[in-house]
């Protein structure tokens, strides 16, 4: 299998309900596209890859092949331009949760 396409890079919080960058999570997978997460150090200075990328040592960031997206806010908003609707696979998890339930 290949390495996926998409990097989060993202605090260390071990939940996706307590910070922006779960939201991401969560947003990903809902869309049911493949993901790596990278966890960054807690100590804004100790992020020198997210400054290479943004400029800025914020999190979350969002790699997706090329297109690097920062802000919690704008990720979400670029996930639902690009990728707006579910993919296959998401919906086949959503089909098979659905007939779980029935």
């Amino acid at each position: 299998m290949s390495e996926p396409r998409r990097v989060l890079y993202r605090c260390g919080t071990p939940t996706n309900f307590l910070c922006p960058c779960g939201a991401v999570a969560r947003r990903l997978n809902k869309l049911g596209l493949e993901y790596r997460t990278e966890r960054v150090q807690r100590r804004r200075k100790s992020r020198p890859e997210i400054v290479e990328l943004t400029k800025q040592p914020y999190v979350p960031v969002l790699v997706d092949d090329q297109e690097v997206v920062s802000d919690s806010r704008r990720i979400l908003q670029y996930l639902d331009r690009a990728y707006g609707e579910e993919t296959p696979a998401a919906r086949a998890a959503s089909s098979r949760s659905t007939n779980a339930r029935k």
